[in-house]
């Protein structure tokens, strides 16, 4: 039975489309079936069939021999929905679905994934699945390197495949190297020439080089965007980056899109300590800076970060501030899998040491990307995996080429890929806005007003109003004018106002006053509950809070550091859950663990004793992580379960980030 299909881009993606898969070596009939689609089920006797155009015959770690087919399906109409099926004549796939490009620039959603790497069938599974779950119908995904951890692990591969569903067999697939697809190496992982078919576009310089470095460095022309693929792995050799280099200039310099996206694994701009990817930034940047690139898309750091060049926020166009909005590249790092590294400090990041301004860091936080494609503008937003907008900005691009990056509070909800027939438009939210305004508001209006009007009116009016009149006036008035007014007086005015003044001014005063002037110090009446007063450093703390406002962010800080252990999101009763852990680097002793509402400015704090403890073990990957030996001394917040790494600012049964916003060096926002 076929398995790992998975669909690639052409070079001519309005008429043609590749598509790949897997079987045993006894398949010697590799076939796949096309029809149009349809609202009936396909007959087979009216689908075309092809064979496929090649074979990879190989055995990777499994004990026996396994094949990967491709088949190219050629003379196809543009913009136009296509069923299909692979198999061999006898055992097939069931039918899947694919819709081939606009012949020219039009609208289309796009995915972006940042480091699979690990445990990707359990956790990075999430990620894929949110993504394709948010924009249906987006045409492809770009996956920015490291989609294994093991370039041999035929398990490895599967999972990755597993991770996205079928979503992989009904959007194309666009790929970059990481270090990972070398690793053990020192050859690229077979299994990705086996399974990903791209155009051999790249450098041919030498054929030593062209061999090298094909279908990992190409492009794509979709809908009006120029994707590139480059190899930042193979970017370590001088002789494979000056040919990547020059065959990027001539790409970019002939590019006739009106967009351009750049895909590769190691960053321009380093998020992570102990990165500094020099070789690249000095051979590439430039031309990222020259040709003006829209998006340059990256990973390795397993971390979140997005910013610019500092020289991108002077000059700005009249209305435009360099707090919200820049020119330029923007440069974007994510991670989609469970791995999580640790950000560098704001005033010493690798970005700030290299003129750029980073402008959003995310940590311990699994991310998915939607790309919306207008006609003028390019709509970028990261959301987690639980689906909150983590990070939103806009490329706005003008006909004669003069563009604007805007940093946006609230993403779009839908784009073109939301539905199958693009941007969804208008009529939904005008219809239902007539139909219930007229209904409820002329029927329910008339009848009631007349009934009760006649009716209820007299009825209470005249009765009630004569009998409570007459007889209680006269005796409450004379009764209590002359002699009442010594004796009711003093009897309700004493009686009332020692019992209820007293009482609650000055029960409520001093206790809200004393003690909740430390914890919720605006005023706010709230609780902490700590699941333990004393905890070891690198073990973890639970704990309950309520008064804060519904719905919104709380961070949760270790001081007197001030450590930062998190972020959490109120319940609908303000309420607050969550599960945090110590950092190995915090000082044995007595600290406070404090909340702050970050819209209503409620703050909450409890003693905790600190304790110590051994320190964590080190990585594998080369890459920082708190209290790891050789890794740079950073703090350790993260919790090891089965690969996963969940941090400080992870916590449990919540969907949590920690969003850190820094404008310059020393500055934040």
């Amino acid at each position: 039975m076929p398995d790992r299909v998975i669909l690639t881009p052409t070079e001519t993606p309005a008429t043609s489309q590749h598509v790949v898969w897997r079987t045993s070596d006894v398949v010697t009939a590799p076939q796949a079936q096309l029809a149009a689609a349809g609202p009936s089920p396909v007959a087979a006797a009216e689908a075309v069939s092809v064979p496929a155009a090649s074979t990879s015959e190989f055995d990777a770690d499994l004990g026996y021999v396994v094949k990967h087919h491709t088949v190219t399906f050629t003379a196809l109409e543009p913009e136009t929905t296509y069923v299909y099926r692979v198999g061999d004549g006898e055992a097939w796939s069931e039918w899947l679905e694919f819709t081939t490009a606009a012949p020219a620039a039009a609208e289309f959603s796009f995915l972006v994934q940042g480091d699979a790497q690990n445990d990707n069938k359990a956790y990075t599974s999430r990620s894929f699945r949110a993504a394709f779950e948010d924009r249906p119908y987006a045409r492809l995904v770009v996956h920015a390197g490291d989609l294994i951890d093991t370039e041999t692990s035929d398990a490895e591969w599967g999972e990755w495949h597993a991770a996205a569903g079928f979503a992989n067999q009904y959007l194309n697939v666009i790929a970059s190297t990481g270090n990972h697809e070398y690793y053990p190496g020192p050859e690229v992982a077979e299994h990705w020439g086996a399974q990903f078919e791209y155009p051999s576009n790249g450098p041919a310089d030498t054929e030593a080089i062209q061999q090298e470095l094909d279908e990992t460095v190409y492009y794509v022309d979709y809908q009006g965007v120029r994707f590139i693929s480059l190899n930042s792995t193979r970017g370590s050799n001088a002789e494979m980056r000056d040919a990547q280099t020059r065959w990027l200039d001539e790409v970019l310099t002939d590019n006739p899109n009106r967009w351009t996206v750049v895909t590769f694994h190691h960053p321009i701009f380093s998020v992570t300590s102990g990165r500094d990817n020099a070789h690249l930034r000095d051979a590439w940047l430039p031309l990222f800076e020259e040709h003006d690139v829209d998006l340059v898309v990256q990973g390795h750091d397993h971390a979140y970060g997005r910013g610019n060049l500092l020289s991108g926020e002077v000059d700005l166009p009249e209305g435009a501030n360099a707090d919200t909005s820049h020119t330029g590249p923007v440069f974007l790092v994510s991670v989609a899998g469970p791995k999580m590294y640790v950000p560098d400090a704001p005033e010493s990041n690798n970005w700030v040491t290299n003129g750029a301004n980073l402008r959003t860091v995310g940590r311990d936080v699994q991310l998915f990307q939607t790309v919306d494609v207008t006609a003028d503008q390019m709509h970028v937003q990261a959301r987690t995996v639980d689906g909150v907008l983590f990070d939103a900005f806009t490329i706005t691009k003008d006909d004669d080429g003069t563009k604007l990056v805007t940093d946006e509070s609230a993403g779009w909800p839908v784009g073109p890929g939301s539905t199958r027939g693009g941007m969804p438009d208008e009529e939904p939210t005008e219809e239902p806005t007539e139909e219930p305004t007229e209904e409820p508001t002329e029927e329910p209006t008339e009848e009631p007003t007349d009934e009760p009007t006649d009716e209820p009116t007299e009825e209470p009016t005249e009765e009630p109003t004569e009998e409570p009149t007459e007889e209680p006036t006269e005796e409450p008035t004379e009764e209590p004018t002359d002699d009442p007014t010594d004796d009711p007086t003093e009897e309700p005015s004493e009686q009332p106002t020692e019992e209820p003044t007293d009482e609650p001014t000055e029960e409520p005063t001093d206790g809200p006053t004393d003690q909740p002037t430390e914890e919720p110090t605006d005023g706010a009446t709230g609780s902490i509950e700590l699941g333990a007063l004393e905890v070891a450093v690198g073990g973890e703390l639970s704990l309950t809070a309520s008064g804060f406002q519904p719905g919104e962010r709380v961070s949760i800080e270790l001081n007197s550091d001030p450590v930062l252990l998190g972020m959490s999101t109120a319940t609908e009763t303000g309420a607050v859950s969550a599960t945090v852990q110590i950092p190995t680097s915090v000082t044995p002793g007595e600290h406070q663990v404090v909340l702050t509402g970050l819209e209503s400015g409620v703050v909450l704090s409890a003693d905790l004793t600190v304790t110590r403890a051994p320190s964590a073990p080190g990585d594998d990957d080369g890459g920082p992580r708190a209290g790891t030996p050789g890794g740079g001394g950073l703090p350790s917040t993260g919790v090891e379960a089965g690969g996963l790494m969940l941090g400080g600012g992870v916590l449990a049964a919540l969907g949590l980030a920690v969003i850190l916003h820094s404008r310059r060096a020393g500055g934040a926002r």
